[in-house]
């Protein structure tokens, strides 16, 4: 009898263990394929390459729940009404598409767990294919993102990746043909 109870008990901690370890996956965001990089240069509205120099969580309100239920501080302050986004600065070391007015831009990103946010480490050097408008309440901005110049957003469903030489030749190849095609 001792030992049923024992490998039940067994059996119900390995589960729980390997629940634990899938549950990421759960709840993850999820791409469905990835654009060539001459479909994600097309897309984007930047293509940056630079190093991350600092990180910084920033919280934005939804725009909406402050305008219908401002008396309610219990739902402002629940999830439901804020959102968490990742705010980078990037020293640019080159751009292939878009405008930048600073030899650094901030690029946000969601933070993970479900999000689609980019993970990335300070002191790393990425290539980055941004946009000027954010994916998480694009329809009306609800959260007042920040828009502007030197501003861009980017998630896992984007080519963003750390900076490897066989995706610049291919960009830079892509824009050279480009070129030739269109010339401006």
């Amino acid at each position: 009898m001792k030992t049923k109870i024992i490998m039940k008990a067994k059996f119900v901690v390995l589960t729980i263990l390997i629940l634990i370890s899938f549950s990421e996956n759960l709840f993850a965001c999820s791409c469905i394929g990835h654009r060539s990089v001459k479909k994600e240069i097309k897309h984007s509205d930047a293509v940056l390459v630079g190093i991350i120099i600092s990180k910084e969580l920033v919280i934005y309100r939804d725009s909406n729940y402050l305008k219908k239920w401002s008396y309610d501080t219990l739902l402002l302050s629940s999830p439901m009404a804020r959102v968490k986004v990742a705010k980078y600065e990037l020293l640019v070391e080159g751009f292939y598409k878009g405008k930048i007015t600073n030899d650094t831009v901030i690029v946000y990103t969601g933070i993970g767990g479900g999000d689609c946010g980019y993970r990335f480490e300070i002191g790393e050097k990425y290539i980055i294919y941004g946009e000027k408008e954010t994916y998480i309440g694009q329809d009306d901005n609800m959260f007042g993102f920040p828009k502007g110049k030197n501003i861009y957003w980017t998630y896992i469903c984007l080519r963003t990746t750390k900076y490897f030489e066989d995706e610049i030749n291919e960009i830079e190849k892509i824009l050279k043909k480009e070129q030739v095609l269109f010339p401006k």
